[in-house]
């Protein structure tokens, strides 16, 4: 009978907290409206899924454990950083209801980061050491260095914005960019864990390495992350002064409140 691990117990953890917060992501989607919110939330909604098909890759290793299901852990891990990442890019587009930030730049970082993701999954599933298991090859080293970049200049950005809207934010803005602030060192310390995973050979940084490690300085940085943004994402939302996004086409008209 096969034994469940230290490891797969967090992969069971994640089992029962992601789909709440793909559930939590599904309905602030809705309410931001289902053409503009795709831009924002199908990131926290891609992310969930992605931690629920890794979570249960973990699992399925309990009685097949094999190279092939090693590689989509590791996948399932390197991809996830990616919408991660985008949905707190999202949290700008949805703060920046005014368009002070140009759309181009944040195009652009966004399609570079999904560049990152596929050359991520590319150099994952070509990665194999010389004893079968699963070693970050140069693409995924590259991937890795082009997210640490998006979330510096998310950083900046972030910054920047804030200092436009100091003098003239809504109650929704403040809520969202609390969760931004809250996040921000916890993303920091996920894209840590993931950096000494890909660029340094410490065992308690690798794919099989300390779970402990693995637990506080990936998981939990999601959990936590995560589950506040989405439950600051719902209150924001809910907030009067709330402003849906209104399409490109129409950046010359107002801002749709919700109560409209």
């Amino acid at each position: 009978m096969a034994v469940v691990s230290y490891r797969n117990g967090i992969a069971i953890l994640q089992l029962i907290v992601f789909p709440i917060i793909l559930v939590a992501a599904i309905f602030i989607w809705k309410r931001t409206g289902w053409r503009q919110g795709s831009k924002i939330w199908r990131y926290a909604v891609t992310l969930s899924l992605i931690r629920i098909a890794g979570s249960i890759s973990s699992l399925l290793a309990i009685s097949n454990d094999s190279y092939n299901i090693e590689v989509a852990v590791a996948v399932c891990q390197m991809i996830g950083i990616a919408p991660l990442l985008l949905t707190f890019i999202g949290l700008l587009r949805q703060i920046d209801v005014d368009r002070r930030m140009p759309p181009r730049p944040m195009a652009l970082l966004t399609l570079v980061t999904i560049i990152a993701l596929i050359l991520g999954i590319a150099g994952v599933s070509s990665s194999s050491g010389n004893d079968g298991t699963y070693h970050p090859g140069k693409l995924a080293k590259v991937a890795m260095g082009i997210f640490l970049a998006v979330f510096v200049i998310f950083i900046l950005l972030s910054l920047w914005l804030f200092y436009e809207l100091s003098f003239s934010m809504r109650r929704f803005q403040k809520k969202l960019f609390l969760a931004i602030a809250l996040s921000a060192p916890l993303l920091a310390v996920r894209l840590v864990y993931s950096a000494l995973s890909d660029y340094t050979t410490l065992s308690a940084f690798a794919l099989d390495g300390n779970t402990t490690v693995y637990l506080c300085m990936d998981v939990l940085e999601e959990i936590i992350a995560m589950g506040m943004t989405m439950a600051l994402g719902i209150s924001a939302i809910l907030e009067r002064d709330f402003v849906k996004l209104t399409p490109i086409s129409q950046q010359d008209t107002e801002p749709k409140p919700m109560g409209a």
